[in-house]
Order: structure tokens, then sequence, then C-alpha cells
């Protein structure tokens, strides 16, 4: 176990109110750094309490950790007669799916229509994770049913990816831009995506369709549209390059330039991996402030500021937005230069020992 989650598991213990942001931080470095052991361990101190909202957050590495023997012990603790007990966290159902955990795959599929929308959406993204091919005739009734309403269970929709083909994604489609809430269009999103990056410019077209909202952080629709441009591998890059194009439409330029902000934070800000399958943005955090930042000339300011700038005079607030996250950018840059140093130092003290 790694003193990172000894301090944790202390912490929690010793200071039961302490604030949620905290506890995530060190699960984020706990997932990065750790392994089985601190599974384990987060394991036995979620069982202590485990409706209390701070050890619910320990399943976050619980789940990247863990393996199927750790599975069988969460379900053996959090199940009774293949039904999760009363009191325990829906988020449970998303970490065995993960987990690759098939004992649980009936129970999963019979609560994907689960009048709860929390216990829905974590027994859809835990099913994505598992085998399906016995229950195709009733995952497809679910999504048959729900097609073309405007609010329906949100993340049914993604499971299209385990009992389809690409010819679903022009009816996904077609229903979040026609139909579905957008309020509830995070899962349509997803099950295209999932679909591969032969879609890569229809997930662009999303992102840029104001129907769609589709970086919308009340809603929450602005994570998946960020999970699903790296899985078909949407790059920061060719967002931008497309905004520089959109200088002559005052109301699209300023559309997209909001969608790329909400994007850019959860860039900077969002660490975990829903589903284990998916890809992941390979930019580097230098290489996109470049692209956002640098002038193609010592004469001319094209970056996204001198854009705004430029183009959008009145709009004071959206330029200090881009202020502020060239400012969050600038201290990522250097705290990965930290790291790389620390890092170095670390293999050198290896080598010489």
């Amino acid at each position: 176990m790694i003193p990172i989650t000894k301090r944790l598991i202390d912490l929690i213990r010793s200071s039961p109110n302490i604030d949620s942001s905290f506890v995530t931080s060190y699960t984020n470095v706990i997932v990065k750094y750790g392994g089985l052991e601190d599974a384990y361990s987060l394991f036995k101190l979620f069982i202590e309490v485990p409706a209390d909202y701070n050890r619910i957050l320990l399943l976050e590495p619980i789940m990247m950790l863990g393996d199927l023997q750790l599975a069988q012990e969460i379900y053996d603790y959090c199940f009774y007669q293949k039904d999760l007990k009363e009191g325990m966290p829906s988020e449970v159902l998303h970490v065995l799916g993960h987990l690759g955990f098939t004992k649980c795959t009936e129970t999963l599929v019979s609560l994907i229509n689960s009048n709860d929308w929390h216990i829905s959406k974590d027994a859809c993204l835990g099913l994505l994770h598992l085998p399906c091919n016995d229950f195709e005739s009733y995952i497809k009734s679910i999504i048959d049913y729900s097609f073309g309403k405007s609010l329906f269970q949100e993340f049914v929709p993604a499971l299209s990816y385990k009992i389809s083909n690409n010819s679903m994604v022009s009816r996904l489609f077609e229903w979040g831009d026609r139909r579905a809430s957008t309020d509830c269009n995070a899962g349509i999103i997803l099950g295209i995506a999932l679909f591969g990056n032969n879609h890569k410019n229809m997930i662009k077209n999303i992102l840029w369709n104001q129907n769609w909202e589709a970086h919308d952080r009340g809603t929450g629709t602005c994570i998946w549209s960020y999970i699903s441009m790296q899985h078909v591998e949407l790059t920061f890059g060719e967002l931008i390059q497309d905004i520089k194009s959109e200088v002559n439409s005052m109301q699209n330029l300023r559309y997209r330039l909001d969608v790329l902000s909400e994007l850019l934070e959860c860039k900077l800000t969002f660490k975990k991996q829903p589903i284990r399958f998916t890809e992941t943005n390979k930019e580097s955090i230098a290489d996109i402030y470049r692209d956002l930042f640098d002038w193609s000339d010592d004469d001319k300011d094209d970056s996204i500021i001198g854009i705004i700038s430029n183009t959008l005079e009145q709009e004071v607030e959206l330029l200090d937005k881009y202020y502020h996250l060239r400012e969050k950018i600038e201290m990522k840059i250097e705290h990965n230069i930290e790291v790389d140093l620390l890092r170095g130092y670390s293999e050198k003290s290896r080598s010489i020992s």
C-alpha cells in the first residue's frame, strides 16, 4: 500500500466531515500510483459506512485498481439474492461491471430501466464492460421503447453499442438532434462515440450544434462529450482550428468558444475513466497551449484571445474566461515540468543504488 492511501484512510477516520474535494484529490493520485493492495484497503474503509459520500468516492480507485477476487468480495458484501442491498450506493453496479464481474450481468440488465436515474446510469455503464449476448433481445426492446422520446433513461442508448452495428449511429443522431431533451442526451452522444473513430466528424458536429448543448455542465453532458471526443480521437487542435476558421459568424464563434472552454476545463480537471476501454486524449497540454495562444506572426494576434478581442469586443466575460484558462494551463505546464524533474531524480537515484 502506498503511503498516501494510508494517509487518506487515517484522514477519513479522524475527520469524517472532511471536504470531498480533498478526498477526490487523494483518490486521483491513488489511481495513478496505487495498486491492488490499495484497492483492498480502501474497500475495507468503504464498508464501514457505505452510505457516506466520502466513502463512495473511494469506489473510483477500487474500480480502477481492483481485480475479480475483490469484485467477488464487493458482490458478497453489497448484494443479497442478486439484489443490491438497501443503503448500498448505485455506484457499486458500475464498479462490478468495470471489473468484468459477469455474475452480476443479469442483475444489471434488470436495472437499466429503473425509475431511479442513478441506478439506471450505473447499471448501463457497468454493462458496457460485460458480455450481453444472452440479453440482447431485452436490451433492444428497452432501446426501441425509449427511441424517439424526449425523456428516457439517459444512458440506455449507450447500450446500442452492445447489441447493434454502425447502422444504428444515424438513428441515434436523429434522435438526439430532433427529439431528445438536452437534459437527457449524454447516453446518445456516448453511444455514437462507442461505435468508433469513423464517427469523429459526427461527434464534432454534435459539439458545434446548438441543438445539443453538449457542453452543458449543469446537465452533466459536458463530461460525456469530453469522453466521447477522446474515444473518436477528436483533438483540441482540430477544434481550435475550426474556431479560427469561423471568425465570420459571430453567433457560431461565440457558441464554439463556450464549448471549447468547457471541454478544456474537463481536460484540466477530469481524471476519471468511467469506461475502461475508451481512448484517452494524448495531446500534451503544452501543444494545446500553443494552439490556443500563439500568434502566427508578430504583427497579427490570431490567437484565441486575439480573436475574441478583435471580433467579439463586448464579450468581456468570455475574454476573462480564456485569460483564466491560460493561467490554469500555465500552472499545469509548470507542474508537469516539476513532475518530470522529480521523476528524473528518482530514476537516477535507483540507477545509482
